[in-house]
């Protein structure tokens, strides 16, 4: 046992293995996207793609959805052609860099061990296989969102103008894929202008990422004849989400856990629908506005309830397998199987990475990246906890957590856990914290079976 540990510590450490992970991770995908074809899935919507085909054809049109997908899937219709099957293989390269950046991450704040660890771990995830041909804003906000905190850590670590512009390059493009997102646009070169004290390097990176994004806005007010903020779906999951008629736990419409629409809130909506384009957007928000301001209590605890339905786990339903099993009892059983699959990945990354947070020898000395990961996560985040929140909507957000994990994690290959534990160990206070966040995450864990079970 010993030899074979010895083993696959080289292994690790190979300049090799990440290439090879990752191009065990593509074939796996490649054989999987092979058995679905171009045939529709569930979670998945081809609108993205029919957004680049409008685009394409230089009709005018309102975006409903953010251009940074289907700008992505129109340069792979225009090179490889049409159909559903080249808009799921284009997301197989996003993929590839996801895990290099997820690779580079890690290593920064760790270890190269530590980074093939993280990257082998998502080559097998469930869901990250499963996404991996859904041509969809998951994976390119993952991909983005990794490299945007490697790149922040390097850019204090190392400065330099190309360092910063590139990360403005990915803050722009992260917020026309998701513009939940947007945020970080601001606060990422801010957090560069504290840590650097450069203001110059902290403009480089506002400077191209603000350009990304006002092409876009010129662009999307040429298509609508009028202002877009980046996209019109937001406004709706807002007022959705925000209503005398949304639940007080289940607030997002399209949860595995579906709830009813209540005739009033579709009455509302076609009245609104009724109205001039222009003033839709800001009828939209004065009514979620509104109804947050009579009833602010409720609105704290749906975003309590949004916060805690973010850090469940998915289900899922096992698409890709299904049409190899035609009884409706080897569906459900298939998706269950699957989701148990996922528990082992997701569990452990989040109760190591909270392990991590607890464990810093020198919260002075050592916080710094940290800070850049946890920061990232909680900003991306933050919007889905005031509007449309699932368990889907963690997909770019985990890596961030295993980055933490593995961080952890890697140590153990060489050292007892007491050991890696010291700093927990040797506080009560620490460990207090520490066993009081666990017991949260758990609490949410379970609270979580018990809906989707009941239903």
């Amino acid at each position: 046992m010993k030899g074979l540990m010895q083993d696959v510590r080289a292994r690790l450490d190979s300049r090799l293995a990440t290439y090879a992970i990752v191009s065990f991770g593509l074939l796996l995908r490649m054989i999987a996207l092979a058995r679905v074809g171009g045939r529709p899935l569930s979670y998945e919507s081809p609108a993205y793609y029919e957004m680049a085909l409008e685009i394409a054809s230089h009709v005018k049109f309102s975006p409903y959805w953010p251009p940074g997908v289907p700008y992505y899937l129109l340069f792979f219709h225009k090179v490889f052609g049409d159909g559903m099957l080249v808009a799921r293989a284009s997301i197989l390269p996003v993929y590839a860099g996801f895990s290099f950046a997820l690779y580079a991450l890690t290593s920064e704040i760790r270890s190269r061990r530590a980074g093939n660890l993280a990257v082998l771990a998502f080559a097998l995830y469930p869901s990250y296989i499963r996404n991996a041909f859904n041509p969809s804003t998951e994976y390119p906000a993952a991909a983005c969102l990794v490299a945007v905190v490697y790149l922040s850590i390097l850019a204090i670590r190392r400065p330099s103008y190309a360092l910063s512009a590139a990360l403005g390059l990915f803050l722009g493009t992260l917020a026309l894929v998701r513009p939940n997102s947007l945020g970080l646009a601001i606060v990422a070169p801010a957090y560069l202008f504290f840590r650097t004290c450069r203001p110059a390097l902290a403009a480089a990176s506002l400077l191209v990422s603000s350009l990304l994004i006002s092409a876009w806005l010129w662009k999307a007010h040429n298509l609508a004849g009028r202002f877009v903020m980046i996209n019109d779906s937001n406004a709706q999951n807002f007022i959705f989400s925000n209503n005398p008629y949304t639940p007080l736990y289940n607030t997002c419409p399209n949860n595995p856990v579906e709830w009813e629409v209540a005739p009033q809130l579709t009455e509302m909506e076609q009245a609104i629908a009724n109205t001039p384009p222009c003033l839709q957007q800001t009828m939209y928000r004065q009514i979620a506005l509104g109804h947050i301001l009579s009833r602010p209590d409720l609105f704290l605890l749906r975003t309590f309830n949004r916060f805690r339905a973010y850090f469940c786990f998915p289900i899922h339903r096992g698409d890709p397998l299904v049409r190899y099993f035609h009884a409706a009892a080897w569906h459900r059983w298939l998706g269950i199987g699957i989701t148990i699959v996922e528990l082992c990945f997701y569990w452990p990354i989040m109760i190591l990475a909270i392990i991590f947070c607890f464990n810093l020898r020198s919260f002075g000395t050592e916080t710094h990246s940290v800070v850049a990961v946890m920061g990232a996560a909680a900003i991306y985040a933050f919007p889905c906890w005031l509007t449309c929140s699932q368990p889907r909507y963690n997909f770019p957000v985990v890596p961030l957590f295993a980055v933490l994990a593995f961080a952890l994690l890697e140590p153990w290959l060489d050292r007892p856990w007491s050991e890696v534990l010291e700093p927990i160990m040797s506080s009560d206070g620490r460990r207090r914290a520490m066993l009081l966040t666990l017991a949260f995450f758990l609490y949410i864990q379970i609270e979580w079976i018990a809906i989707v079970a009941s239903n």
